[in-house]
């Protein structure tokens, strides 16, 4: 019976003081990070648990929050907070639990302890007032200098294996590279690493299919700073009757596992004959190719075009609305003969630049959706393509723009025709007929020249000036005719139109030398 009793009491004595612990109040806080770079904000929660009486409710309250001014500011909270102060007035009544979410702002390096003040919390039962536990948080400010300078910069592996295999030598946090020789049905392996440094990361770890021959892994871990530290396995799957060619001195081994291998846009997969062998393939109706992937001494495989006279590395480049494939073209685009290599999508590519605008690059290739070769504009900024109308650099192009600036420089009627003769010497005749007319046009020129110096009321010492300039452009005339009745004397191509700017005629000596 005393036990009994003994029971009785201790039970209540325990349910008591639970009562107890439940009916009094207290403040608790949350935040959504400890650390804030300063000139970020950072919210702090405060939540009233109630259960200020038997029904498990509180009364009114009101509380203020207390922090360091000099190291964050209120940026924001309820609507119930009073004025610029993190203060909550006059709260609901009558609920077991509240809580309201703060915003501050970090002002400058340092720390501080964000605790309840001034706060008042009574029963909801008596009204009264009621004692509470006030609870705190603390919560730091950083630069973020300051943040990067703690960074860990350990960038070590405590462990690197292979699944069912072992790879040599042993594994050694500070041996970067490791071997691992596994028989020709094996198809796939599994790495697994563990970082040193729980604040690191690790990448290239998992599932690797492997291609027969060499095939290189690298498992890469970041720390936390930034630096990065890479260890390598080598993974050699042996190979039944490898194929080997060369391509520009370097020895390469074909691909015999399709599996390895991606189609690129616009191919589809096939089969081709090398050496006697069947090996995997990709074929492009539109762009003519043929492509086997080739792995080189290091394991790293890429596509190559396969032709009768060898192999060619293929590169093509996916952007929105085109897939480009890089090319070459031994005729220029005007004001675009400087050249240099940009890397576009991870490609490397040979572009033409304009020193007056760098944003914009010529790049020559194919487009793998219609198979046609073009010159196109490369925007470096916006990375977009656009065909572009040529306008090659040629040899004629050349010639012409010397006559223009010939044009340009001789000026006048005695101009015009001292440039005919140079032209004239210069060439061999095919299309008289043209020539003669671009003649007849000139001497109409000189002649209109003639008659308006005949209205001019000169002096006797401009009239004479005046005579002899005729007697050399008759004389000029004398020398073009004769030179045309030598048949040698083209001026322009076969498939260029001579245009007359204004209607002559021709001279009646003109006419019989003709005939």
């Amino acid at each position: 019976m005393k036990k009994v009793k003994y029971l009785v009491f201790l039970m209540a004595v325990l349910f008591g003081g639970v009562a107890f612990v439940n009916a009094a109040p207290y403040f608790s806080y949350s935040t959504s990070k400890s650390t804030v770079i300063v000139g970020n904000t950072v919210k702090i929660t405060v939540k009233l648990n109630g259960a200020g009486s038997a029904k498990g409710k509180a009364g009114a309250w009101s509380y203020c929050i207390d922090y360091d001014e000099t190291v964050f500011s209120l940026s924001s909270s309820s609507s119930r907070t009073q004025g610029s102060k993190a203060c909550i007035m006059d709260g609901a009544y009558g609920v077991t639990s509240t809580s309201e979410t703060f915003t501050f702002k970090a002002k400058k390096s340092g720390s501080s302890t964000f605790t309840v003040t001034k706060a008042s919390v009574s029963d909801y039962d008596t009204e009264l007032p009621m004692t509470f536990s006030k609870g705190s948080i603390t919560v730091k400010a950083k630069t973020q200098a300051e943040i990067e300078a703690s960074y860990s910069t350990n960038a070590n592996l405590s462990a690197l294996r292979v699944v069912d295999h072992v790879i040599s030598p042993d594994f050694d946090k500070d041996k970067l590279e490791y071997t691992l020789e596994v028989e020709n049905d094996v198809e796939n392996i599994e790495i697994k690493a563990t970082r040193a440094d729980s604040s690191a990361s690790v990448s290239g770890t998992g599932v690797k299919n492997l291609s027969e021959g060499l095939n290189k892994f690298n498992i890469v871990v970041t720390a936390e700073k930034g630096n990065k530290k890479t260890y390598v396995i080598n993974v050699t799957r042996k190979e039944l009757n490898p194929i080997h060619v060369d391509v520009d001195g370097f020895n390469y081994t074909v691909v015999r596992k399709a599996d390895v291998l991606e189609a690129p846009t616009y191919y589809s997969s096939t089969e081709i004959e090398i050496d006697g062998e069947m090996v995997p393939a990709f074929n492009s109706d539109i762009t003519g190719y043929t492509l086997v992937g080739l792995k080189d001494e290091e394991g790293n495989i890429d596509l190559y075009r396969y032709t009768d006279t060898g192999y060619v590395l293929y590169k093509q480049i996916g952007t929105e609305g085109l897939v480009f494939i890089p090319g070459t073209n031994e005729k220029l685009i005007t004001g675009y003969e400087q050249s240099k290599n940009i890397t576009i999508n991870n490609v490397n590519v040979k572009v033409y630049v304009d020193n007056s605008n760098s944003d914009y690059v010529l790049v020559y290739g194919m487009n793998a959706s219609n198979g046609k070769s073009n010159w196109y504009i490369y925007d470096t900024l916006e990375g977009t393509f656009q065909r572009y109308e040529e306008k090659i650099i040629t040899e004629e192009k050349k010639d012409k723009d010397i006559y223009f600036i010939l044009t340009l420089v001789f000026g006048g009627v005695a101009g015009l025709t001292l440039l005919l003769v140079i032209i004239l010497l210069s060439k061999n005749s095919k299309i008289r007929q043209k020539n003669e007319k671009l003649i007849s046009m000139l001497q109409a020129l000189r002649e209109a020249k003639k008659d308006k110096d005949t209205f001019v009321d000169k002096s006797s010492e401009e009239a004479k000036e005046s005579e002899k300039k005729r007697e050399l452009q008759e004389e000029l005339r004398k020398k073009q005719e004769e030179f045309m009745d030598t048949g040698e004397n083209e001026l322009v191509e076969d498939d260029v139109e001579l245009e007359e700017s204004t209607p002559v005629k021709k001279s009646k000596r003109g006419r019989k030398k003709k005939e």
